[in-house]
């Protein structure tokens, strides 16, 4: 049987942990994209709203976090959204964009369920991890 001191493990603890969980504070929220079966897709990012009248029998609507956040929420018309997706964000040439091996986690991009509604007031709310406030954002499905 091996004993380690503490230090030692300590360390290997802290190295394998992920860069974003040790810093990278939550700064901002915004909704991405917005795709429905009567508009199509709709990237929307930087706006308050649509500009497609959107509908049908499905709806999503894709949120982006820049920051480390926790406990997301999301509601259309006071009704709660269900996850249906998270995947990580890093940085791209473009932008942002899906990770590849090695790159440095930024973000994360949700996907929330919308089906049944036809737009409205959506409002989503991410808390950050650790100290910082949390990310609230208000914006207009047509």
């Amino acid at each position: 049987m091996h004993i380690f001191p503490i230090a030692l493990i300590a360390a290997v603890v802290t190295a394998s942990t992920p860069a974003l969980a040790q810093s990278n504070a939550l700064t901002r929220a915004y909704v991405y994209e917005v795709s429905s079966a009567t508009a199509g897709n709709e990237q929307v990012a930087g706006r308050s709203s649509t500009m497609k009248d959107h509908g049908g029998a499905w709806m999503r609507i894709l949120t982006d976090e820049i920051g480390y956040g926790s406990n997301a929420q999301a509601r259309l018309l006071s009704n709660s959204l269900r996850e249906i997706g998270k995947e990580p964000l890093c940085r791209t040439g473009a932008g942002l964009g899906k990770c590849r091996r090695g790159d440095t986690i930024v973000g994360y991009r949700r996907t929330w369920d919308a089906s049944g509604h036809q737009g409205g007031n959506f409002e989503f709310v991410v808390y950050p991890v650790g100290s910082g406030s949390a990310q609230r954002v208000a914006f207009q499905v047509l």
